[in-house]
């Protein structure tokens, strides 16, 4: 048997052979949740919602505990015996990642578990302490013996505790078994760290009788392996890596699709082949990958094992692209046909197929299939469903969908789960402003389709569920028109609610709801010109993802902006624009001026957003870029999904702040690596400045802040000192420093893209302008090098040449000039004003 030996990663035990994840589908007697919720209060609000059926399934786990796993032959390959599965065994890799388990989304309500085991070497005997950082429930055990049982079972909220492991002379075989229940999305995972007695402790690993030496270089090797940028637009998708071998090729498997895609396991594959030698690879022409932000599960095959990781990239080729009609109704009909050949296989498709006539067999599956996905009641299910009242109303006659996909609509229609309080087992989420959103317009739709049939779930009829519906809308409306979205400025979720918006307006028999859903579609439009710089909606946000973030060209919001303004992008992506367009709405022509700005002048914009004034934003946009921030936002409080300062000058050019959730670079917890903070700063800004201020939380893992800053898409960068300085394409400038000093990454997937700064106490600066303003970069360079940053604890201070003195703290908002600025008392309208740059 040949071995494996590692060090601890500070005090992490980071190296396990990992079981597969076993799944069962939980099923129970359906149940009403009878209690209202406040769906503005927003997502980290709302997360304390048990489902009443998951805390009666764990706390049955928790009485009765579970058995133990039999691990057989204990290498990569072998498996282990665990709840009546065999499950097999594979090697891990971390790339710095401690954290072991499963982190997916998962549609309908499953009871997941995985096991891993590792071996801990001792120089002696001793008791060792351990942190033990669980999301879900785990079991530890030591030599076969069970030593620890924990079961706080708080979904997604990672839970510590120190327990003590009493370790002998030599070898410690160590096993874990870690369990949740899944609905939505579910961060199933644990670490250990050795906090207390880890001095010369190793990790060992048994491989049989590979070559560890050449296993070794191999993983090195993917390490480095990256996409050669995160946008491809044009030419050929590139990867590149440090080649372990000279004289043979290196071969690198990818599967993967969009998101939507991957949910329906349909997957793009090809081969990265790096020649003997080569660190480059050719994967194909952009034209021959799907459309849309990509993520791959890549392996690499190496002494018969499999080594993963994951990598992403957004594919856009702009060979794709129409150029804009000159009307909204032109560009809608150049909408449908780009959808109908790029766009995801989900509804969305299957309507832009419905309006050009596309190919029936096609439109079969898709519908079936989303049936289906709707009929297991999906989370999610409530942004498909408002599709089908239409479809039903307008194609029922054009041969082009079956008699019996049709009275498959129906029924699903008839049979849906409409809110909390109908009986229900499932996992779909109710508790957000756009869910409550889409529930009540698909009831009360489904209720004008079928005004006297009985809908089985409730047992109402058609008009009951009208009046239902209405009485939920109406309020639902107050609130919006007084607080705006709790989730600002959200590129996935804004087109969630233009979805819940144009179903509406394009479908209800109401009067008063019509007007409602085109006095928000109004809002919306206007938000979107306020907010977006050359049509790409890249902004402060309330909730955001990973392929929002790095997918500008393919956001949803752009194709709105495309369609509405011929600025932008089209799309694959079409939630929030399919009911636009099959409907007669056309957003205000001035806006078009808002969309725009002078080259020196600049729109400055405030505004408040949410239940009881949850977040105050600003923008400050010119010719050359847009600054935005959430100011003054729960400073110290654990992040969740926000963005809460950005810059953008175009779709590839863009920078942001954040302090990572996870280590793991493609993970799914909320927050993520890069979107959301573990802990959020306090963040201010005045015109073409911002400060972000991190005091992070001392007993998260992570324990530095970093900024995306993609070298490779900008016209020019330099770097001095703790500062870097980038210009754009389109003559936009942006400075940005960091107290504790920044260093480039240059190596694997965020090279070239990510600037990092350790500490868990960190200034950051961010000073945009422009050519127009400053001449050159070296210019602006040498002129803000210039200046003294002066930092005094919690205090900081800086003078800039034309804003004046801008002084700031973690405890207090920004001042200049002495004088406090005010981002409270607007509304969700806000104020904006033209004045100089």
């Amino acid at each position: 048997m040949n071995y494996q030996e590692f060090a601890l990663d500070h005090g992490y035990i980071t190296r396990w052979l990992v079981s597969e994840v076993r799944k069962q589908e939980v099923h129970a007697a359906p149940v009403t949740i009878d209690q209202e919720q406040n769906v503005w209060i927003g997502s980290v609000g709302a997360a304390d919602h048990v489902n009443p059926i998951r805390k009666a399934f764990l706390d049955d786990i928790k009485k009765n505990g579970l058995e133990d796993p039999i691990f057989e032959d204990f290498q990569p390959g072998g498996s282990v015996k665990f709840l009546g599965s065999d499950l097999k065994l594979s090697y891990r890799v971390p790339f710095g990642d401690p954290v072991i388990g499963n982190s997916f989304f998962y549609s309908t309500p499953l009871w997941i578990s995985l096991a891993a085991g590792t071996i801990i070497s001792s120089p002696d005997d001793r008791c060792i302490k351990v942190l033990c950082s669980v999301k879900g429930g785990m079991s530890i055990y030591l030599d076969g013996k069970e030593e620890i049982s924990f079961r706080p079972y708080e979904r997604n909220n990672q839970v510590d505790k120190i327990f003590t492991l009493n370790l002998k002379k030599g070898n410690n075989e160590l096993h874990a078994i870690i369990d949740e229940f899944a609905e939505r999305d579910t961060e199933c995972t644990i670490s250990l760290r050795i906090v207390e007695g880890a001095e010369g402790l190793t990790q060992i690993l048994p491989m049989g009788d590979r070559d560890t030496a050449l296993i070794d270089k191999v993983e090195e090797a993917i390490r480095t392996l990256a996409f050669d940028r995160n946008n491809f637009t044009e030419g050929v998708v590139k990867m590149v890596c440090a080649n372990p071998f000279k004289d043979k090729p290196f071969s690198v498997h990818l599967k993967g699709a969009t998101e939507e895609n991957t949910f329906l396991q349909l997957y793009h594959e090809c081969d990265a082949i790096f020649e003997g030698g080569k660190n480059e690879a050719i994967l194909g022409p952009v034209e021959s990958f799907p459309v849309g932000f990509l993520r791959f599960n890549v392996t690499v095959e190496v002494e018969n094992l499999v080594i993963h990781t994951i990598r992403t990239f957004e594919n856009f080729p702009y060979s794709f692209c129409d150029k804009a009609a000159n009307s909204v109704k032109e560009r809608k009909t150049q909408a449908w046909k780009y959808l109908a050949k790029y766009g995801e296989q989900n509804a969305n498709r299957a309507m832009a197929l419905l309006f050009t006539a596309g190919d029936k067999k096609e439109i079969d599956t898709i519908l079936r299939r989303q049936i289906d996905f709707i009929n297991k009641r999906s989370d999610c299910s409530d942004f498909y469903l408002s599709y089908f009242p239409f479809m039903i109303r307008n194609f029922s006659d054009s041969g082009l969908i079956s008699e019996e996909v049709l009275q498959m609509m129906k029924e699903c229609i008839i049979n849906f789960r409409y809110w909390h309080d109908e009986p229900g087992d499932d996992a779909m989420w109710f508790y957000s402003e756009n869910h409550a959103l889409m529930f009540h317009v698909c009831q009360l739709i489904a209720g004008e389709l079928y005004p006297d049939m009985i809908f089985t779930n409730s047992g109402m009829t058609g008009v009951q569920m009208q009046e239902k519906a209405l009485g939920m809308l109406k309020p639902w409306f107050e609130t919006f028109f007084k607080c705006g979205f709790t989730e600002w400025n959200s590129p996935p979720y804004l087109p969630i609610d233009a979805l819940g918006f144009a179903s509406l307006y394009a479908q209800t028999q109401n009067a008063e709801m019509k007007e409602n859903a085109r006095k928000a579609l109004d809002y919306i439009f206007k938000l979107l010109a306020i907010t977006s710089f050359d049509g790409v909606f890249s902004t402060t946000s309330g909730r955001t993802y990973l392929k929002e973030l790095f997918g500008n060209h393919s956001n949803c919001p752009s194709f709105i902006n495309w369609i509405g303004y011929g600025i932008g992008n089209q799309s694959h992506a079409g939630k929030g624009v399919v009911p636009f367009m099959f409907s007669d709405y056309e957003p205000a022509e001035d806006n078009l001026s808002l969309h725009k700005v002078e080259e020196g002048k600049a729109l400055s914009w405030k505004s408040t957003h949410g239940y009881n004034g949850y977040a105050d934003i600003t923008v400050y946009k010119t010719a050359s870029y847009l600054l935005s921030a959430a100011n003054d936002f729960e400073a110290g409080r654990r992040g969740f999904q926000e963005d809460v300062v950005h810059a953008v000058f175009s779709a590839d050019e863009h920078v942001f702040i954040n302090h990572p959730g996870e280590f793991a670079l493609f993970g799914h917890a909320r927050p993520s690596y890069w979107a959301g903070s573990g802990t959020l700063p306090r963040v201010n800004q005045y015109k073409g400045f911002a400060s972000t201020f991190y005091k992070l939380d001392e007993n998260h893992p992570v324990d530095f802040t970093h900024a995306y800053f993609p070298v490779k898409e900008f016209e020019k960068v330099l770097a001095k000192g703790n500062w870097y300085f980038a210009q754009s394409k389109k003559g936009g400038l942006i400075a940005i420093y960091a107290s504790n000093g920044i260093t480039l990454t240059t190596e694997g997937p965020n090279s070239d893209r990510e600037l990092i700064s350790n500490g868990r106490t960190c200034l950051w600066l961010m000073r945009c302008s422009s050519l127009y303003k400053e001449g050159s970069l070296e210019a602006f360079a040498d002129k803000i090098c210039k200046l003294e940053v002066a930092i005094d604890g919690d205090e900081w201070k800086f003078n800039d040449p034309e804003y004046g003195v801008l002084a700031g703290g973690f405890g207090h908002t920004l001042s200049v000039n002495g004088v406090d600025e005010v981002y409270k008392g607007f509304d969700p309208v806000g104020q904006y004003t033209f004045i100089a740059e």
